[in-house]
């Protein structure tokens, strides 16, 4: 691959990594300023004031929409750098990771309405689960990270620790297919289940800690 693409590549890398902070932070300050409300007026957190909440919850789904299209173009041209290495195995990769790009575009677009509008407004079967929706889909994704470090280890394309980073992430990403289950509440009963709830945190750990960690080491190493 050329200087200018592997430039790009390495470019947008860092700013998946970026705005997975980002949108990070936004949702942290979101949960503190419930906390907050709670505290000083003593009310439940769903009796909070719209506004308090709900600006920085739906710029976190605004971010996830763009760290999505981001990782849309990113899985694409790695699929280009890396077809030439196993056309197959690239293949394969390449549909698992735009299949979990599109399952999270799908959630985190009807999670930025709910959040625009103020309320769940979309009830229909399975799309009311937004969140576990993008979780399974970053779990997805976590399989395409795991094989494509995999295979970059087997072929010694980038850095040894690199390439165990983006292992590791990609496994505990791939823990969120765990929540599979809780995509389809309430058609399925999962009281007494703690692996559905246990993939689904797992999973938001992996995509929005260990990912964009990832992202960010990989496009400085792609910028050099």
């Amino acid at each position: 691959m050329n200087n200018s693409s592997s430039r790009t590549i390495g470019w947008i890398a860092i700013l998946i990594g970026i705005t997975s902070f980002m949108g990070l932070t936004a949702y942290g300050m979101a949960g503190l300023s419930g906390l907050t409300s709670y505290i000083l007026t003593m009310r439940p957190f769903n009796m909070t004031p719209i506004l308090s909440i709900t600006p920085l919850l739906a710029m976190r789904a605004f971010l996830i929409l763009i760290g999505l299209f981001l990782n849309l173009r990113f899985i694409w041209m790695i699929y280009l750098d890396f077809r030439t290495k196993s056309s197959w195995f690239s293949l394969f990769l390449l549909m698992t990771g735009m299949l979990g790009s599109f399952l999270v575009l799908i959630g985190s677009a009807f999670e930025l309405l709910n959040r625009i509008v103020g309320h769940n407004l979309i009830i229909w079967f399975p799309l009311g689960q937004t969140l576990s929706i993008i979780v399974v889909g970053y779990g997805f994704i976590g399989v395409w990270l795991l094989l494509l470090n995999y295979q970059a280890r087997l072929h010694d394309v980038w850095p040894r620790p690199l390439g165990w980073m983006g292992i590791i992430a990609g496994i505990i990403m791939a823990i969120g297919l765990w929540a599979i289950p809780r995509v389809f509440i309430p058609y399925v009963s999962l009281s007494h289940l703690i692996v559905p709830e246990l993939g689904e945190l797992v999973g938001s750990i992996g995509w929005m800690i260990f990912y964009p960690v990832w992202c960010i080491w990989f496009g400085f190493v792609y910028l050099k």
